[in-house]
């Protein structure tokens, strides 16, 4: 929640208490996090009981990407569903099934998931995965069928992909230990702060409630894209794509906006150009790709430096612009709708500690809610003022 409680020294801590109260709107709301989870639980219950229909094996199903990242955002589209990606692993060998055979299994089972009970949900194939989607819910789930790595113990996968002769090698759950490795620092004290205040064990503070910066940017890039893109989704940049790039570029910074105009800079450096094109592999897992598309379409590459480009170029706006309401309207074009809510939030929490006597303006000029070398500021229209440290 934004608040004046903490000193608003620079520009810099303006802009990031804006940034990250639109980031806070976007996320995606507790209750769909949690049914999720349960969804997702319950679909693996059921594979385990019923859906094996040529031998008696076991059925992992497990979140991927931005669920287990915490890196969710919310849809453009009021009327948007949010986007659960999951991991269906079949634990068979390559030798005793097929690529086809594997992925009409798993349709199969997850067809008669949706059919039975009251779920009132329906199955349907998309590309590599299958999507479930449920009626009434603002959420579906796409599950993307494999089947253990032998290569790559124990948590490596193969996958089916009917655009590949080949197995596809991945690996989910070691991509994601490698993405909370980029901000363990900051994750531990952010964890260890909420336990403080919470007056509670670390172990009672769940996973998914900690935020760190990193998290925050990956979720500012990924709708910046979105509205970037909103005429041409097709054409998006993978999240994973940015998500590997923005956690490399990540260096432990703690200003959100900063962070966010870092990675900006600096992404493309860990795009790799060789003799066959450009890559940007999984950290985990060298034989997978994550830039792939651009070497059967390489406009798609140029699209890409296209958005870097408009996004740097938005960011240099903003913080070129003095006075709140043009800061704001420069970071609704680039972020949403959801800034003037941050911005308005901000500034009744502004009111309400000038009314109460206790806004002051420190000896470096900037408003504080400390009392230490300052002195008192008198009542102004809070959003004709301009940005402090400017």
């Amino acid at each position: 929640m934004i608040s004046v409680d903490s000193r608003l020294e620079t520009a810099d801590d303006l802009l990031d208490h804006l940034l990250g109260g639109t980031l806070e709107e976007l996320d995606i709301p507790p209750e769909h996090a949690a049914r999720a989870r349960s969804l997702y639980a319950e679909v693996g219950a059921f594979l385990n009981r019923y859906g094996d229909t040529r031998t008696a094996t076991a059925w992992d199903v497990y979140a991927q990407g931005s669920l287990r990242l915490n890196t969710v955002v919310r849809p453009i589209a009021s009327s948007g569903e949010f986007d659960i990606d999951l991991v269906c692993v079949r634990d068979i060998s390559k030798e005793s099934t097929t690529q086809d055979r594997l992925k009409a299994e798993v349709g199969a089972a997850l067809a008669r998931y949706a059919r039975l009970g009251d779920r009132q949900a329906s199955c349907h194939e998309n590309g590599r995965c299958w999507t479930l989607n449920y009626e009434g819910l603002r959420l579906h789930m796409d599950v993307l069928p494999s089947i253990p790595d032998p290569a790559s113990r124990p948590s490596g996968i193969l996958l089916a992909d009917r655009a590949y002769p080949r197995w596809l090698s991945s690996d989910p759950i070691r991509y994601a230990a490698w993405f909370h490795d980029r901000m363990a620092i900051e994750f531990i004290r952010k964890r260890a702060e909420l336990a403080e205040k919470r007056q509670s064990t670390l172990e009672q503070v769940p996973e998914y409630e900690v935020k760190t910066t990193l998290q925050r940017a990956v979720q500012a890039l990924k709708r910046h894209r979105d509205l970037f893109f909103i005429g041409a989704p097709e054409s998006r940049p993978a999240s994973i794509l940015i998500t590997t790039l923005a956690a490399h570029a990540y260096r432990g910074e703690k200003s959100l906006f900063k962070t966010v105009g870092s990675m900006a800079d600096t992404m493309e450096e860990f795009i790799i150009r060789d003799g066959r094109g450009w890559s940007v592999v999984n950290p985990v897992q060298p034989n997978e790709n994550f830039a792939d598309q651009w070497q059967s379409d390489p406009s798609r590459r140029n699209v890409f430096q296209g958005w870097l480009v408009a996004l740097r170029e938005q960011l240099a706006q903003v913080r070129g612009q003095r006075g709140l309401p043009l800061v704001v309207e420069q970071l609704t074009r680039g972020f949403g709708p959801e800034v003037v809510k941050s911005a308005e939030r901000l500034g009744s929490a502004y009111y309400r500690v000038r009314d109460a006597g206790r806004l002051t303006m420190a000896a470096s000029g900037v408003l504080s809610t400390q009392a230490t070398s300052s002195v008192r500021v008198k009542n102004h229209e809070f959003y004709g003022d301009e940005i402090p440290g400017k």
